[in-house]
């Protein structure tokens, strides 16, 4: 672990005046990132985040594949005192602990898709445990290709409709459905519930994926429309805390491959297996039950069978989950977000919302939407803010990309987690995945089922960028990365509507730090060097 030192000698007066500024305010956020290749993204991201969460604390981890090392960066970020900065390697997390919270054992990872998913899963939770212990609260979990914004209602740009909370007369309401994707569209499948029995139905035609929002209709392309029911939300009201009588409870729960349901046994009255055990299950999701049909809506709470008819029940993960706005209130409150030029940051805004609704309503896990931007550029001066003649404005891809996708169909979405709120001994495992870390205080992610854009307060910007900086990382996912067909499906997604109002946050970060200091902290950004390791020869060995 790498605590970097401050050298004074970058703190001038301008500076110096804005630490005094600042040095009055309540703590920031902190945040983890793992990094690979990333010295091009990371100075803007970097102040960006400054400027508008405000970002305090940064641990930063770097991925062995990597050919380049971000400390240079990050020395210059702490020698000014305004962020707390930290440079992990493997060592510091790639680890499990002992009964007595003592380093166990060394982690081995492949040198695969699952290694890297493995390393950031333990990464993101030791990286929150450090914080917690240095009494931290908020936490950012984004990739460096990911800001945090409002997520303003903009009515220049279309948004997705607000659900409601029954179907409109004369629509059939679909329950239990599944979306299976085929491209930007795709068909839907579930139970019509408003017959004198449930029917099972299929759509008849393709379905756009930008109509697929809970409690919304959708329209195929024959002309059939239904109503689909927000499954999620009701089983959750209708969930209970404990079994309704003896049956054995699986905890952390997951489907595998075969749609079984995988999960640790306790109590196991049918075959005395070991409590925590691993064990998987069959169970008939067709079967014509009204609590268990489709396997897209399983939170816990409520009880299965197997193939035998044996019952099990399934923990109740969404205890600490946050309530969440109601429609209404979600409107009304993104109504209040600030407006561009108005000087308020993402926890101005957390704090503000808290103490309007409760802390239960909000919740110390914040689930956020993501928002694709694609390659697409436009020129038109009047969509450009500029900060100075000195820093050019296409370095940022903030500034540089405003074309996006349609809101509101990205399927996982990015957390911000309360640390403070989250006991000790729930970091010392892996985190069960980036979208979701903590199973017990996130809302588990359903690929097909996206973070409900409509109501959430924030969301996070995904910048394809271009194909340079999308094929720079020496990603171990090389097929992906390195696909020009994927690259422009991506990109060709990204251009469905344009942003209209400019972020002016370069500009105020100009004004606050100086032309200079801006300069310094924001050398190298947008300049992707040639790296002098092939990119083919991975360093894991």
């Amino acid at each position: 672990m790498s605590t970097l030192q401050k050298n004074g000698s970058r703190i001038d007066n301008t500076l110096r005046q804005h630490l005094l500024a600042v040095a009055d305010n309540e703590e920031g956020a902190s945040a983890c990132l793992l990094v690979n290749d990333e010295n091009p993204r990371l100075p803007e991201w970097i102040a960006y985040h400054y400027h508008t969460l405000p970002l305090r604390a940064l641990t930063v981890a770097i991925d062995p594949a990597s050919r380049s090392s971000p400390l240079e960066i990050l020395q210059r970020w702490n020698d000014t005192g305004l962020i707390e900065m930290q440079l992990w390697n493997d060592d510091d997390f790639l680890y499990r602990h002992s009964a007595n919270g003592s380093k166990q054992e060394t982690i081995r990872v492949t040198a695969d898709v699952y290694g890297h998913r493995t390393r950031q899963n333990h990464f993101i939770n030791k990286c929150m445990a450090d914080f917690k212990r240095r009494n931290k609260q908020w936490v950012l979990l984004i990739d460096v290709d990911e800001y945090i914004t409002f997520n303003r209602i903009d009515e220049n740009n279309q948004e997705p409709a607000f659900p409601t909370e029954k179907a409109p007369d004369g629509i059939p309401t679909l329950m239990d459905w599944t979306w299976y994707k085929g491209g930007s569209e795709g068909w839907l499948d579930g139970w019509i519930n408003n017959m004198s029995s449930p029917t099972y139905i299929t759509t008849e035609s393709l379905v756009s994926r930008t109509q697929l929002q809970p409690g919304g209709v959708v329209t195929d392309w024959a002309g059939n429309s239904y109503y689909i029911q927000d499954d999620r939300a009701l089983r959750d009201l209708e969930a209970l805390d404990e079994p309704p009588e003896e049956m054995p409870i699986l905890t952390y729960t997951m489907l595998d491959s075969e749609d079984n349901i995988c999960g640790e046994i306790v109590n196991d009255i049918y075959e005395d297996r070991w409590d925590e055990e691993w064990v998987c299950i069959e169970v008939d999701w067709e079967a014509p039950k009204d609590d268990q049909k489709k396997k897209n809506i399983f939170h816990g709470g409520h009880v299965v069978e197997d193939l035998q008819h044996r019952k099990y029940f399934l923990e109740k993960e969404q205890t600490f989950w946050p309530k969440g706005l109601s429609i209404k209130k979600a409107k009304e409150a993104r109504e209040r977000l600030p407006k561009v030029g108005e000087r308020k940051t993402i926890l101005d805004v957390v704090k503000e919302e808290t103490n309007r609704h409760g802390y239960e309503t909000i919740g110390s896990c914040i689930t956020m939407p993501r928002l694709r931007y694609g390659p697409f550029e436009d020129q038109s001066e009047a969509t450009t803010v500029m900060a100075s003649e000195e820093i050019n404005y296409k370095n940022f891809v903030t500034l540089r990309y405003r074309w996006h996708a349609a809101k509101g169909i990205y399927s996982y979405g990015k957390v911000m987690i309360d640390v403070s709120q989250i006991p000790s001994e729930k970091l010392l495992v892996e985190a069960d995945n980036v979208h979701a870390p903590l199973c017990h205080y996130c809302h588990r992610p359903v690929w097909f089922y996206s973070p409900h854009y409509v109501k959430s307060l924030f969301r996070v910007n995904h910048y394809l960028d271009s194909f340079e900086a999308y094929t720079y990382r020496n990603d171990i996912r090389v097929e992906l990365r390195q696909s020009i067909d994927r690259y422009h499906s991506l990109g060709k997604e990204g251009n469905h509507s344009m942003d209209i109002e400019g972020s002016p946050w370069l500009q105020e970060f100009v004004q606050e730090m100086g032309i200079e200091n801006a300069k310094m902290l924001l050398a190298g950004a947008g300049s992707f060097p040639k790296l002098d390791v092939n990119l083919w020869n991975s360093p894991w060995g």
